[in-house]
């Protein structure tokens, strides 16, 4: 091969300035919707800089000109940003592109974006990389980076941004003057190019090549090398001059056609770098040097988007005569005169010790003008990514500051039966919805009726209308209103009647079905099913003998069971206590009690001879959302703790008997990340007061006692018809062992009498 040449020196003209083009961004959606889902999930409220990428690429497009006359005119140099450029390692770059790296810096507050010296952060990040003192990558990657910032408002969706460029500024003009280099130098460069390519799959944005040196020499493989402050001195330790070294950069700038063969058109923005490295690190200053503006051409010329993956790939290549004259019609060579150092220098009268320098490239707005831009992304987002992200935003934003170790995701999860979507369910599934909660189920065997929707906040008076007025089944209706709410809402409703001690005419059917179970059988066994399958259950029914099959089904499966219940003026929420630790002979562990376990009376049909007002739940109205929210609180709370259902309750105070989470004798076990998780929550409204006792759970309890866990386990179908076929309670009194321990303390109150009696 021929030894590539410069030509003639006697061609080179006066020197003018040069005019450099800056960047400009140019940012796919998916980018912002990729950063605003970050900085609600992951960057919260730190302002420190991330490391984001990015790449401009080289084809340039025929465009016509005011006048009608096709040609190639003057482009902005786009630098692309995607939704990869956030994720670093799954950034991907093809090899007919320019990969490039900065940082964003997100800020918290509108002011805080406003009152940052934005001039001073980019001269902070672009210095900090040219003069790092051990990594010389650094200084060759910052020599085509950017700085961005940005605050994003989450709730309107809505982002500003500034992107910056930087570049150094000189005192004075850069100026240089138009060279010709010979056709075999462009054939070498473009060949050299195009093999470095190959082999590195990749394009430097800046590269030293030698243009005078024998095709004998063993340095030959060097005639084109990546950037770096070692390449120049390795060349010249081969006897290389700096005459016949070139440097050049890829630049995504465009000629004019009205350019004339000698004049100096605008340059690419990151030869402003490229000149400052040249003097500041390889202490060029003063001294003239050759720079090549590799410019491929129209569509890219010989780097129109062919990506090589392999050597034999490269050999396949079709370089043609007209790829070589594109690339020398449109790339540019040139001779520098270099600054000096003291061109950097701003400082007065240059005395100063360490240099000022300045740097510039904050990106223009839309007017033109130096300014951030506004991007909205509600009408990129679909309506239900939108309402999402809406509904989910303030549990995000807990989890910045307040709760950090808030499970949103858990939360979301979640599995939630609930039995009754009356007044206390509606408010239940509401409160739920908030907490982020997704996955519903109601069971409920009413009809909404013309009393309901003024204290069910899920139902309207349409549900009433329903069926000739007889109402919509209540928790169906509950069901869809929920999905009218939430748009990634699943919630299902079950028409079903619960199965109560008692109530025998309710319970007990002749006939069985084809499968050879009876209608009381089926209930039972779809209610198991809907416990088993559940994370959580809500016990939201209107009278006691309700709860008394989803208390023992709930013990049976260990899940947890949130009560909750309402008097005329007082409320109970409580939680019931996980885990088999009751045994056969009896013996109490640290399990907490269920419902049931204050009791000493199995339940019975408490409708029985009432009347209207004694029959129906009559509550003041303030009383149901108060209840619903403690037991959504208590859920939650629940939730997080590592023992779940098993979590201890607080332990008692020393200023009395009574068990609050007050004072310094709480029970740290029985906190999680949302604070104390008492055992029972009773209130009430007559004194505006809450106390929170804790009761152990009780051996012979009608609920959650052994041997009714054990009679259920064994045949849950016998255990309920019996329980629900009697109207007196005294099969489940006999079996859980009350009936024996309400004899024996009898006995024991007796004698107590007689040892008075005695006394006296």
């Amino acid at each position: 091969m021929a030894t590539p040449q410069i030509a003639d020196s006697s061609l080179f003209c006066t020197g003018t300035a040069i005019k450099f083009l800056p960047f400009s961004s140019t940012i796919d959606s998916p980018f912002w919707v990729q950063y605003c889902r970050l900085k609600l999930e992951t960057i919260k409220l730190d302002e420190s800089p991330i490391a984001i990428r990015a790449s401009y690429g080289l084809e340039n497009y025929t465009n016509a000109s005011a006048s009608g006359n096709s040609g190639i005119i003057a482009t902005t140099n786009r630098m692309q940003f995607q939704e990869s450029s956030l994720k670093n390692q799954d950034f991907q770059v093809p090899n007919h592109r320019v990969a490039c790296q900065g940082i964003l810096v997100g800020f918290n507050t509108l002011e805080a974006f406003q009152k940052v010296d934005k001039n001073d952060l980019l001269k902070q990040e672009f210095c900090s990389q040219l003069f790092h003192e051990t990594d010389e990558q650094k200084s060759i990657d910052v020599l085509s980076s950017f700085v961005a910032i940005t605050f994003a408002d989450l709730k309107q969706h809505k982002v500003l941004y500034w992107f910056g460029f930087p570049a150094l500024l000189t005192q004075s003009p850069i100026l240089a003057t138009r060279l010709h280099l010979t056709a075999v130098l462009w054939q070498t460069l473009a060949q050299e190019l195009q093999s470095f390519r190959q082999r590195e799959n990749r394009l430097p944005p800046f590269f030293v090549m030698a243009t005078g040196l024998s095709t004998q020499t063993t340095t030959s493989a060097k005639i084109f090398v990546p950037l770096s402050s070692s390449c120049l001195q390795e060349l010249q330790a081969d006897k290389t001059k700096l005459d016949d070294v070139v440097f050049g950069f890829l630049d995504p700038t465009s000629c004019s056609s009205s350019t004339s063969n000698e004049e100096v058109p605008i340059m690419g923005w990151s030869m402003r770098n490229l000149v400052a490295y040249l003097v500041l690190r390889l202490q060029l200053g003063g001294k003239t040097v050759k720079i090549v503006s590799l410019r491929p051409g129209v569509n890219g010329g010989i780097l129109k988007g062919r990506i090589l993956q392999s050597a034999e790939e490269n050999d396949g290549i079709d370089m043609t005569p007209a790829d070589f004259d594109a690339l020398s019609k449109h790339s540019v060579a040139i001779q520098v005169t270099l600054p000096t150092t003291k061109d950097y220098d701003f400082s007065k009268d240059g005395s100063s010790e360490t240099p000022v320098y300045k740097v510039v490239g904050w990106e223009l707005n839309s007017r033109q003008k130096p300014g951030p831009r506004w991007v909205n992304l509600r009408p990129l987002l679909d309506q239900n990514h939108l309402a999402i992200q809406a509904a989910d935003l303030n549990l995000k934003l807990m989890k910045w500051r307040m709760i950090p170790s808030l499970n949103v995701e858990m939360l979301q999860s979640t599995k939630v039966l609930l039995l009754g979507a009356g007044t206390l369910g509606c408010s239940v599934a509401r409160t739920l919805l908030g907490w982020g909660v997704r996955n519903f189920k109601f069971v409920d065997y009413g009809l909404v009726s013309y009393s309901n929707p003024v204290r069910q906040n899920l139902f309207t008076l349409d549900d009433c209308h329903f069926n000739h007025c007889q109402g919509r089944p209540k928790a169906q209706a509950a069901a869809d209103a929920l999905k009218t709410i939430a748009a990634d809402v699943t919630s299902e409703g079950i028409h079903l009647s619960i199965p109560m001690p008692g109530h025998v005419a309710e319970t007990t059917t002749s006939g069985k079905t084809d499968d050879g179970m009876t209608p009381l059988d089926k209930t039972v066994e779809q209610l198991d099913e809907l416990v088993k399958e559940t994370d959580a259950v809500f016990l939201l029914t209107d009278t006691r003998e309700s709860r008394w099959l989803p208390t023992l089904v709930a013990a049976v499966h260990d899940k947890i069971l949130i009560n909750a219940a309402l008097g005329l003026d007082s409320w109970l929420v409580m939680r019931h206590g996980g885990g088999d630790d009751i045994s056969g002979n009896g013996t109490s562990t640290n399990r907490l009690g269920c419902y049931f376990c204050n009791d000493v009376v199995a339940p019975e049909n408490s409708t029985k001879n009432r009347t209207l007002d004694q029959q129906c739940t009559v509550t003041r109205p303030g009383l149901a959302p108060i209840a619903s929210s403690m037991a959504v609180e208590l859920l939650v709370s629940l939730m997080h703790h590592s023992k779940r259902q098993k979590a201890p309750a607080p332990l008692p105070t020393s200023q009395h008997t009574g068990y609050s989470p007050a004072g310094s004798g709480s029970n740290d076990e029985s906190s999680s990340a949302l604070g104390v998780i008492p055992h029972q929550i009773r209130g009430s409204l007559v004194s505006y007061t809450m106390m929170t006792p804790t009761v152990p759970a009780f051996k012979c309890c009608t609920g959650c006692a052994a041997p009714v866990i054990e009679a259920y386990r064994d045949d849950k179908f016998g255990l309920v018809s019996s329980v629900c076929g009697s109207m007196d309670g005294s099969y489940l009194e006999n079996l859980s062992g009350l009936t024996a321990f309400r004899a024996e303390a009898a006995d024991k109150l007796a004698q107590m009498e007689e040892d008075w009696e005695d006394d006296e």
